[in-house]
C-alpha cells in the first residue's frame, strides 16, 4: 500500500481522475497541439488555454499544489479543484452538497491559495489527517482569520530623504471576504470528502452545522451597493476635460501621427561611386546652403529628445557644443546627405563630421551662428492648428513643437478620456471593456432620423470557455465615438481598444498631471480634483445620474434623457447581456427614488405646499386619502409611536408610478389617459414616453417646487429669442409666444400652489 493511501481516513484505490487531462475533464479549450496539464502534475499550468478573460492575470492559469506542505492533501486539493471545475463528471454528480456550476478557473484559483491556507495551518497545529478536523478546530481557524497581525511602518529621516522603516505589529480586523472564504473552504471540503481518495473528514461532519458562511461571520448576504458615486467636483470638470480632448485634441493628434507616418523615411547609405573629394565639397556646400537658409527664414532647428541628449553625453559629447541639443541627422538629411544615425552621432563624438577634416568642420563658425539666431524645437506641431480653448477664452494651437514621444504621451492621454467616457456613460465593468475588440463599433440602426449606437464586447461572466459569446451595448453617442477614436489609436497591430492589464489608477494620475500642469492650462482644461475614483464609481455614477436626476450633472455635457433612453433599448435589445444589471441597478435606485421623492411631495402637501398642473387634483385626493388612513391608525393604536415606515407603505403603489422628467412628475397609473401614448401611438403601453411628453395638457403629470427654475428659464429664454426675431417672421414669433406664454402659466401655477392658504390642508374636493 502507498504512503497516500494508508493515510488516517482515507479511502484506498487511485483517484477517479487518475491519468486525465484536466481540460479535457473540465471542457477547456486549448491552442491546437497543446494538451494541457494532467491529473499527477504537482504543477497546473493552464496558460495554454483559449477563452480566458484578458483581465485574468497570468499568475491565476498557474496552480501550484507543491505550496501546501502535506504531500497526502496536495491529491486532495487536486482533487477538489477538478470537483469544481466539472460537476458533471461521474464521480461529482452524486455528491449532495456539491456545487453543480462549474466554476472557472480564476475562481478555483483563488479557492486553492485559500485551500493552502487551510491545510497549512493544520499542519502548523499538528494535524495530519482531515478525519481528526471537529468544529472546535474550524472555530480556532476562524478566530486566527478574524484579526491579522499587520506590521505598523513610519517615515523617518531628513525631509526629502524618508526612509520606511517597520515597528511593532498591531491587530486589525479581516475583511468580510477574508473571513467568508476562511468559513468557507472548511465546509467544503467536509462537502466533497466522499470524494477524497487519500484523506477524508469523519462521515457526517459539517463545519457550523451546515449553516451559511453569511450567517457564521454575522455579516448578511446582501447589503446593497456601498460603491459611492463620484462628487460633482470631480464628475464635472473630468468629463468636460475628457470630451475636450476626445472632440477637439484628437482628430488633430491622429491627423498629425498620420503624417509623420507618411513622411518619416529611415536614412539609406548614400551609394554615390564618385571621387571621394568630390562627393565631400558637393556636401559641403549643401550643408552651408542649409544653415544659411535656415537663417534666412528664421527656421529653428530640430531639437533632438533628451534621452538622445542623455546618450550624447555617455558617448563623450561635450554639453557646450553647438550640436549638443540639435540633430545631425536632420541637418545631413535635409542636405540630401544620408547616413545611419547611431553611427553619426558615435563618430560625431570621436572627431568624425566634426574632426579636422570632417564635413562640419569648416562650417562650424557659420553652424553655432545659426544655431544662435534661430535656435531649436522638436520637430513636429511647429504649426499647429488652432482650436479653441477648453474654457471658451481664444483659440490656441493645439500643441506646441513636440517630439513623437511626446505625442505618443498626448495620444495615451487622449485613450484615458476615452476610457473614462465610454465607462461613464455606458456602465461598462473593467471586464466589459478590457474585451472591446478594435472593431466594436457596430454598423448604426434606425431610421427617420433617429440612430442606435451599439459596441460589442465578450461576455464574460456567466459564461463557461468552451465559446465565444459576443454581447450589444446601445450607447449614447458620445460613447460610440469614444470608441472610434480609441480605434484609430490602438493601431492596426492592436486587437482591443485598451490593454489586458490596464491600470485605472495609474491611467488618471498621468491624465490629472496632463490637464492640471502647464500643457493643460494654456489649452484652458479644468483641474480635476485629486479625489478618489476608480471604474466602479464610475457605474455607480451613472446609475444614481440616471435614476435621479434627469436634468442635472452630466446633463451638462450629455443629454441624459437621450442616455437613459440608450441603456433602457440596449436592455430591450438584448435582454439577457451584462447591459441588463446595470438597468436593473438603475431600477433599484429609481425604487429608491421614487419612495423618497412621493414621502418628500406628501410633506409638502401636509405643509401647505401643494403641486400644480393637470394631475394635482388627482393627487391631493390620493394624499388626502392615505392622511386620513393615517388618522385612523392612530386612533386605533394611540400608544405606539409611527414612522415614515407607514407612509412610505401607503404611498408604495403611487411611488411605484412615478416617473421623473425634466419639467414634471409623471404619475403613471392608467395608459389610457397618457397623452404621449395618444400622440405616439405606440403598443407598448408599459412605461411613458418622456421625449413626448406635454406636462401642461396631461391629465397624469404635476408641477412640483423643484420644477419652478426650468419653467422660469424656459420663459426668459423665449422672450429673449422674440426679442431678436425678425418682423418677417411671423410663424416663428407665433411659436415662440405660445411657448413662452405656456411656460409662464405653469410657473404661476407654482407659485399660486406655494402661496395659497389651504384652510387645514385638505384636497381640492374638500
Amino acid at each position: 500500500m502507498s504512503t497516500l493511501e494508508s493515510a488516517a481516513g482515507g479511502g484506498t484505490g487511485a483517484s477517479p481522475f487518475a491519468g486525465q487531462y484536466i481540460c479535457a475533464v473540465a471542457g477547456l479549450r486549448m491552442t491546437p497541439g497543446a494538451t494541457g496539464p494532467v491529473f499527477e502534475q504537482d504543477v497546473w499550468d493552464f496558460k495554454d488555454g483559449e477563452g480566458f478573460p484578458r483581465s485574468m492575470p497570468g499568475d491565476r492559469k498557474i496552480f501550484d499544489f507543491r505550496k501546501i506542505h502535506n504531500p497526502i492533501w496536495q491529491s486532495v486539493a487536486k482533487e477538489y479543484v477538478v470537483a469544481m471545475m466539472a460537476p458533471e463528471h461521474e464521480a461529482v454528480r452524486h455528491l449532495a452538497h456539491a456545487y453543480r456550476i462549474p466554476r472557472m478557473v480564476w475562481t478555483c484559483a483563488s479557492r486553492l491559495e485559500y485551500l493552502q491556507g487551510w491545510f497549512n495551518w493544520l499542519t502548523e497545529q499538528g494535524v495530519t489527517s482531515l478525519a481528526a478536523v471537529d468544529q472546535r478546530t474550524c472555530e480556532a481557524f476562524l478566530r486566527c482569520r478574524t484579526f491579522l497581525e499587520v506590521k505598523k511602518s513610519k517615515e523617518e529621516g531628513e525631509p526629502g530623504q524618508h526612509e520606511t522603516v517597520e515597528t511593532d505589529e498591531e491587530e486589525v480586523e479581516a475583511s468580510s471576504g477574508y473571513r467568508l472564504l476562511s468559513v468557507l473552504i472548511p465546509q467544503e471540503v467536509a462537502n466533497y470528502s466522499e470524494l477524497f481518495t487519500h484523506d477524508r473528514c469523519r462521515a457526517g461532519f459539517r463545519p457550523w452545522g451546515g449553516a451559511s458562511a453569511y450567517s457564521v461571520i454575522g455579516s448578511p448576504k446582501r447589503q446593497g451597493n456601498k460603491t459611492q458615486p463620484a462628487r460633482e467636483e470631480l464628475l464635472q470638470p473630468l468629463l468636460h476635460d475628457c470630451l475636450f480632448l476626445i472632440q477637439v485634441l484628437a482628430p488633430e493628434a491622429l491627423a498629425l501621427r498620420d503624417k509623420i507616418e507618411r513622411e518619416f523615411v529611415p536614412d539609406r547609405k548614400d551609394g554615390s561611386k564618385r571621387g571621394v573629394r568630390s562627393v565631400a565639397r558637393e556636401r559641403q556646400a549643401a550643408l552651408e546652403q542649409v544653415l544659411r537658409r535656415h537663417i534666412a527664414e528664421d527656421r529653428p532647428f530640430i531639437e533632438v529628445e533628451r534621452r538622445a541628449q542623455g546618450a550624447r553625453k555617455r558617448w563623450g559629447w561635450d554639453e557646450t557644443h553647438p550640436l549638443g541639443r540639435v540633430s545631425i541627422i536632420a541637418i545631413l538629411r535635409e542636405a540630401g546627405i544620408h547616413a545611419t544615425a547611431a553611427r553619426t552621432v558615435r563618430s560625431s563624438a570621436k572627431g568624425g563630421i566634426l574632426s579636422p577634416g570632417g564635413l562640419l568642420e569648416p562650417l562650424k563658425p557659420l553652424l553655432e551662428e545659426a544655431i544662435h539666431l534661430v535656435g531649436t524645437t522638436p520637430p513636429w506641431g511647429r504649426n499647429a492648428p488652432l482650436v479653441p480653448r477648453a474654457d471658451g477664452r481664444g483659440d490656441v494651437p493645439w500643441t506646441l513643437p513636440i517630439h513623437r514621444r511626446g505625442l505618443d504621451v498626448v495620444l495615451d492621454r487622449i485613450r484615458t478620456a476615452c476610457l473614462i467616457v465610454i465607462a461613464l456613460v455606458s456602465g461598462m465593468r473593467r471586464c466589459e471593456l478590457i474585451e472591446l475588440p478594435r472593431d466594436c463599433q457596430l454598423p448604426h440602426e434606425g431610421t427617420s432620423g433617429r440612430i442606435r449606437y451599439r459596441l460589442k464586447s465578450k461576455l464574460i461572466k456567466g459564461q463557461g470557455y468552451d465559446r465565444t459569446v459576443w454581447d450589444e451595448w446601445v450607447v449614447a453617442e458620445e460613447a460610440f465615438h469614444a470608441a472610434g477614436i480609441a480605434h484609430y489609436i490602438a493601431g492596426e497591430e492592436a486587437s482591443h481598444l485598451f490593454s489586458a492589464t490596464l491600470d485605472f489608477d495609474e491611467c488618471l494620475k498621468r491624465l490629472r498631471r496632463f490637464t492640471n500642469g502647464p500643457e493643460g492650462a494654456r489649452l484652458g482644461l479644468t483641474p480635476i480634483p485629486d479625489d478618489l475614483l476608480n471604474l466602479r464609481m464610475l457605474r455607480r455614477t451613472l446609475a444614481v445620474e440616471i435614476a435621479h436626476r434627469p436634468g442635472g450633472l452630466l446633463a451638462a455635457k450629455i443629454q441624459l434623457k437621450h442616455l437613459s433612453v440608450a441603456t433602457t433599448e440596449g436592455y430591450a435589445n438584448r435582454p439577457g447581456g451584462a447591459q441588463a444589471k446595470f438597468l436593473a441597478e438603475i431600477g433599484e435606485e429609481e425604487q429608491k427614488r421614487n419612495l423618497t421623492l412621493t414621502l418628500q411631495a406628501f410633506r409638502d402637501y401636509q405643509n401647505g405646499r401643494w403641486p400644480a398642473g393637470p394631475g394635482a387634483r388627482e393627487l391631493l385626493t390620493f394624499f388626502r386619502s392615505v392622511e386620513d388612513e393615517l388618522g385612523e391608525l392612530q386612533v386605533a393604536t394611540p400608544v405606539i409611536k409611527h414612522s415614515d415606515q407607514e407612509v412610505i407603505t401607503l404611498l408604495g403603489r403611487r411611488a411605484g408610478a412615478l416617473h421623473l422628467g425634466v419639467a414634471n412628475y409623471c404619475w403613471f397609473l392608467d395608459p389610457d389617459k397618457a397623452l404621449c401614448l395618444k400622440l405616439a401611438k405606440t403598443k407598448d403601453r408599459s412605461r411613458p414616453l418622456a421625449g413626448m411628453c406635454d406636462s401642461a395638457r396631461c391629465p397624469q403629470a404635476t408641477h412640483h417646487p423643484c420644477h419652478r427654475p426650468v419653467w422660469a428659464a424656459s420663459a426668459a429664454n423665449s422672450r429673449v429669442f422674440i426679442g431678436k426675431i425678425g418682423r418677417g417672421q411671423k410663424t416663428e414669433r407665433a411659436r415662440l409666444q405660445v411657448e413662452a406664454d405656456r411656460a409662464e402659466a405653469i410657473v404661476a401655477g407654482i407659485d399660486a400652489a406655494q402661496t395659497a392658504d389651504h384652510g387645514g390642508r385638505r384636497g381640492p374636493d374638500h
